[in-house]
């Protein structure tokens, strides 16, 4: 199997971090075969390209779909960023600062649960897989009870992504029939009722507030709602995966992290570094440009390689290893950076804070079943874990 296989390989991520590491080292902007999309793969090529929203402001294919069905990812500007402040509204930190009580009594019940057994516990699909895509629910205006359901199709959309291509309109809903059902019909449900009944969550939001001079259509409320479903709960998931890994792996760190809570926002951008739970975004070229010292093309598909810039050598030693004492632990580009920084990155950091606090105040240790690597995900967009057993001590 060779380099440009190795760099999406599906099943074992560190053939695609070796991959990358090669890249940074010889071919920083790499193109993908003879006549493929290239690849970003130094912190510095990526730097340079993610401000420049007029030249990557649009996903693969979103040029291809009605604007209508363009996620947020894919919106073009200006319009993305009219879209974008209605997003702000709904998951920025003025407004995700709310679902703090909430998320604090779910993972009271989620580690109530786990922590009446006497075996080991899988602590992603009985604890973490609920925290980021409950909250998500919350602001949107979703039944909690749905969280799981939700991410489960959030799961299969990017599975199936991953094989679109420049020219190709699929969209979320017609990657993931069935969760493109579900969204449409709680959309119509709202539209049922008075507009004087809704409620004041995210849903009334982006139905009520104008875009270019008037409301959105319907079609691109669901839209936006299946993507902010989505990429609320899988990238935030993943990377408490990772971290909580890292503290299981060592007990002098956990120890550490949970006597000293002002630790844990260093510890989150660090498992955001290390993770970059998105490893890469694919967007189309949408006029001449240069990045890193080389020419880009109008039309041309480029991977914005985020996993392989915050493993960069020339900004961290040792990347590939877990270190709460670095000094600069924000430097990462895990939500990108520029004009389209993930508007939920505070929200991100807030799940984290809450869900290892609970952790911490129930558990005095915690332990892998398993040492060693974790069972990654088998996808090369995502990078976290698939499963993780641990053991507990009560505090």
């Amino acid at each position: 199997m060779g380099l440009d296989e190795d760099l999406l390989h599906r099943d074992e991520p560190h053939r695609r971090f070796a991959a990358m590491r090669q890249l940074r080292q010889r071919d920083p902007v790499h193109r993908l075969g003879s006549e493929g999309p290239l690849y970003l793969a130094s912190r510095e090529a990526v730097a340079d390209a993610l401000p420049q929203i007029e030249c990557f402001g649009g996903g693969v294919g979103a040029a291809d779909v009605h604007p209508d069905l363009q996620a947020l990812n894919g919106v073009a500007e200006p319009r993305h960023g009219r879209i974008r402040r209605i997003v702000n509204g709904m998951i920025g930190a003025h407004k995700a600062t709310a679902v703090r009580p909430f998320l604090e009594d779910l993972c009271q019940r989620r580690l109530d649960e786990v922590a009446g057994r006497a075996a080991p516990f899988d602590a992603m699909a009985a604890f973490l897989d609920y925290v980021p895509s409950s909250a998500i629910c919350w602001l949107t205006g979703w039944d909690a009870e749905d969280a799981i359901r939700l991410y489960r199709w959030t799961v299969e959309v990017c599975d199936k992504a991953m094989a679109m291509k420049p020219g190709n309109s699929g969209t979320i809903a017609d990657l993931v029939p069935a969760y493109g059902d579900y969204v449409e019909g709680r959309v119509a449900e709202r539209l049922s009722l008075a507009p004087s009944d809704w409620p004041e969550d995210g849903m009334t939001r982006l139905l009520t507030t104008e875009v270019e001079g008037e409301r959105l259509s319907p079609t691109a409320v669901k839209t936006q709602l299946l993507f902010l479903l989505g990429a609320g709960s899988e990238t935030s998931r993943d990377m408490m995966g990772v971290l909580l890994h890292a503290l299981a792996s060592d007990p002098d760190l956990y120890q550490r992290v949970r006597a000293d809570r002002t630790l844990l926002p260093r510890a989150v951008q660090e498992a955001l570094r290390l993770a970059s739970p998105t490893q890469f975004m694919v967007r189309r070229c949408e006029q001449e440009t240069t990045v890193g010292g080389h020419e880009v093309c109008s039309g041309e598909t480029v991977y914005i390689g985020l996993a392989s810039a915050n493993r960069d050598e020339s900004c961290w030693s040792v990347p590939d290893r877990f270190d709460l004492d670095r000094p600069d632990p924000t430097l990462h580009v895990a939500f990108g950076a520029g004009p389209h920084v993930c508007p939920g990155s505070f929200l991100v950091r807030l799940e984290a804070e809450v869900a290892f606090n609970a952790l911490f105040d129930r558990f005095a240790g915690v332990e892998l079943v398993s040492p060693g690597p974790f069972e990654a995900l088998a996808t090369p967009m995502f990078y976290g874990p698939a499963s993780l057993p641990i053991r507990y001590v009560r505090a």
